[in-house]
């Protein structure tokens, strides 16, 4: 075989020129392009629907807000975050103070209270009311 017929040969079954490699920057753009005005028009046209519907709904405005809006404590439900609620300091402090002083629990039966030390002093001793 000479040197020409190899060369037809292995010519034959060889493998084509590797193809540049490009990139279609203009199609990348424009698609981006397209998708961005898309997505504006769409979020344009739904927030318009959205006050649409919303004058619709309530044509006389929003209602007036409620007397307890700011309030600690609406009903039972506490209304700030724990971790800024005090209410349960006060009222152990109101009670330790409740336990510690001498006060009328009923002035028509005569009944009182008295400090919690004492009263349990006099119970150790068996003094009863």
């Amino acid at each position: 075989m000479s040197e020409t017929e190899h060369t037809e040969a292995h010519h034959g079954f060889a493998h084509p020129p590797a193809e540049e490699d490009r990139v279609p920057s203009a199609k990348i753009v424009w698609v981006g392009v397209i998708a961005l005005v898309v997505f504006f028009l769409g979020s344009l046209a739904a927030g318009l629907g959205m006050v649409a519907i919303r004058r619709t709904v309530n044509p006389d405005g929003p209602p007036p807000m409620p007397a307890d809006v700011g309030k600690a404590k609406i009903g039972i439900v506490e209304q700030r975050l724990f971790e800024n609620a005090n209410q349960g300091l006060a009222w152990r402090e109101q009670a330790y103070r409740r336990l510690d002083a001498t006060g009328w629990v009923d002035r028509e039966k005569g009944v009182v209270h008295i400090p919690i030390e004492r009263a349990m002093d006099l119970v150790e001793k068996g003094a009863r009311p």
